[in-house]
């Protein structure tokens, strides 16, 4: 069993990652971005020296995820999409947020308002949903809104039963769009 987690920052991925791996008798959470980060699966280029080099993570991944101890395992990151072999999944859950809760805890956190903006465009516009269609069986999909007055723990429960029974399992309904379309505060942010 490997069970993914994905969406924008902010959503809530650690957080319900540590309540399944509880469910599932702990089974190990993959961070992607803690082993990009300490395996340097990166490369310089002069906008950053943190942009994530995707075939070289893709590869270290592969090889990690098929390793008997990682055969049941919960797979967490935004970057999902672009690193991780579609083969080695059984289940992905991109988590959606409200762009109005993601701006507060983007505040919250001190982000700039570039990594701001990116993020809640990002999410607006369903982009980590839309690679992860491009990249994953539509079958193995589903999305699931977080939201603040919704327990984590019964999100997590969500999953439990979206994994076992792929008729709970819904994709491609979550639109923001209707919910800021007459705001000018978050349309500037599609600008």
């Amino acid at each position: 069993m490997k069970i993914v987690l994905s969406g924008t920052p902010g959503v809530g991925k650690h957080t319900i990652a540590i309540i399944l791996s509880s469910l599932f008798d702990k089974v190990p959470i993959v961070d992607i971005n803690k082993i990009i980060l300490s395996e340097n699966l990166l490369i310089s280029s002069q906008r950053s020296n943190h942009d994530v080099d995707i075939q070289k993570s893709f590869d270290f991944l592969t090889l990690l995820l098929s390793k008997k101890e990682y055969q049941d395992s919960i797979i967490v990151g935004h970057l999902v999409p672009y690193v991780i072999d579609p083969l080695l999944v059984d289940f992905v859950v991109i988590l959606r947020r409200s762009p109005y809760e993601l701006k507060k805890i983007y505040e919250e956190r001190s982000y700039s308002q570039t990594k701001i903006s990116d993020n809640i465009v990002a999410e607006i516009l369903g982009i980590i949903s839309y690679d992860a269609l491009k990249n994953f069986e539509f079958s193995k999909l589903s999305e699931l809104e977080i939201a603040t007055s919704i327990s984590p723990s019964l999100s997590a429960q969500k999953i439990v039963h979206m994994y076992g029974d792929k008729k709970q399992r819904s994709f491609g309904n979550i639109d923001w769009l209707p919910l800021i379309q007459n705001d000018p505060v978050m349309l500037k942010f599609l600008k």
